[in-house]
Order: C-alpha cells, then sequence, then structure tokens
C-alpha cells in the first residue's frame, strides 16, 4: 500500500502539468508529487516532492483533498497558489521534465490515472 502525494499548483486560473519521462511509460503528463515518507503528512510530502521536482517554495496552500489511489493506499492532493512570474525549474535532467500552466479544460487526461482525473473533475475548478 503506497500514499502518494501531489502538489497542484494553480495560478490566474491555470493549473501546472509537467511532461515527465517515467521508465515504464514514457513520456506522460501528470502533477509533480510522490511517495509520502514515514511520519510526513499528506501535506508536507507534497509540499516537498513539489519543490524536489520543480524548485518551487514559499506558495500559499490553498486546500487539500484525500482520495483511495490505485495502489490501495491514500493520494494527498495538495493545491498551492503560485504568483505571477514564478516558475518550475527542471532539476533532474533524467526526467526530461516540460512544464505547462493550462486551464483545467486543456489538461491532457489520458496519462493520468482515475483519482487524479476525478480530482480534477471534481475540485479543481474551485481554484481555477
Amino acid at each position: 500500500m503506497k500514499n502518494l502525494a501531489m502538489g497542484v499548483v494553480v495560478r490566474e486560473g491555470k493549473v501546472l502539468i509537467q511532461k515527465r519521462f517515467r521508465p515504464e511509460k514514457g513520456m506522460v503528463f501528470e502533477f509533480p508529487g510522490g511517495s509520502v515518507d514515514a511520519g510526513e503528512s499528506g501535506e508536507q510530502a507534497a509540499i516537498r516532492e513539489l519543490w524536489e521536482e520543480t524548485g518551487l517554495k514559499n506558495l500559499k496552500l490553498l486546500g487539500s483533498h484525500k482520495a483511495k489511489n490505485d495502489f490501495g493506499g491514500e493520494i494527498h492532493y495538495v493545491v498551492l497558489g503560485a504568483s505571477t512570474g514564478i516558475e518550475p525549474q527542471m532539476i533532474d535532467p533524467e526526467r526530461q521534465q516540460t512544464f505547462y500552466w493550462l486551464e483545467p479544460s486543456e489538461v491532457p487526461l489520458q496519462d493520468f490515472y482515475r483519482a487524479d482525473i476525478a480530482f480534477i473533475e471534481s475540485h479543481l475548478s474551485q481554484y481555477t
């Protein structure tokens, strides 16, 4: 059972989506995020993973949502607000990241897991 956390960054009606390389899938679109470490809350994990993957920090906490993920664990969606001019950076060249600020209707849902799609369809619009 794997608990996950996603950093969902919003700015001016758009959401940050990364396209990155995953060894088992190739290039995929997803939220920045990863595993919740022992002793971490979902919120702490999302903020840490976001910083590790994008260099973004000191963002405004807007909300948090929890769901079951496809691996039998919990997934935490932590929504953070970014100011104009704040841009993510590629931290790990192996990930081959490209970042996009997309309107919710532009998010390419085909790469996202079921829980992510449910979050996007149910909650994202209240932040964008």
